[in-house]
C-alpha cells in the first residue's frame, strides 16, 4: 500500500518563503557589486603605481593624465610631459587656462542649482609610475592654484588594501 502525507502536521519552517528570501538578498548583493564598479578608466599606455588603501572616491569631477608623452585634461592633449619638465615655474600655464575654465563652469552650475559654489573642486590625477617626481608636483600644484584643492591619485588596488 501506498503511504499518504497528513496535512494536519504542522512543518516548522515554510521552504516557499525561505526561497523568497535568498532571491531577494541575491538580486540586493548582484546589484551592490554592480554598483561599486571602477568610477575611473584607466589612461592606455600609463601604469598606476600600487596602494593598499580601499577608499573609493565618491565622484569624478574631471580627470588629469600625465604620461610619457603629454598632459591630458579630459582626454585633450594640452602639453607635452617635455615641456612641464623643462620649465622652472610651478605653474604650467596652458593647463591651468584650461583647469580654470572647466572650474568656472563647475562654479556655474553649482550656482544655478543652489548649490555652494565655493567648495573645493574634485580631480583626479593620473600619473604614470615612471614618470620624474618634478612633473607631478608641477601638475599638483597647478591644479591648486586653479581651484582644484581636492586631488586624487588614481592607483591599481592591491589585494588584502587597508581602510
Amino acid at each position: 500500500m501506498r503511504k499518504t502525507r497528513k496535512y494536519s502536521e504542522d512543518v516548522p519552517f515554510s521552504l516557499t518563503s525561505m526561497m523568497d528570501m535568498m532571491t531577494i538578498i541575491l538580486v540586493f548583493m548582484i546589484k551592490n557589486i554592480d554598483a561599486e564598479g571602477q568610477l575611473v578608466t584607466q589612461a592606455e599606455n600609463l601604469v598606476l603605481p600600487n596602494s593598499t588603501s580601499k577608499v573609493q572616491p565618491k565622484e569624478v569631477s574631471l580627470t588629469v593624465v600625465v604620461d610619457n608623452g603629454f598632459v591630458v585634461v579630459d582626454n585633450e592633449k594640452i602639453v607635452p610631459t617635455a615641456d612641464v619638465l623643462a620649465q622652472d615655474s610651478l605653474l604650467v600655464e596652458k593647463v591651468n587656462a584650461v583647469l580654470e575654465e572647466r572650474r568656472q563652469i563647475e562654479k556655474d552650475h553649482a550656482l544655478a542649482n543652489n548649490l555652494p559654489a565655493d567648495e573645493a573642486g574634485r580631480i583626479i590625477v593620473q600619473i604614470d609610475k615612471n614618470i620624474p617626481y618634478d612633473a607631478m608636483y608641477k601638475v599638483m600644484a597647478t591644479c591648486g592654484f586653479s581651484g582644484y584643492t581636492n586631488i586624487a591619485f588614481a592607483v591599481m588596488m592591491k589585494n588584502g588594501g587597508e581602510e
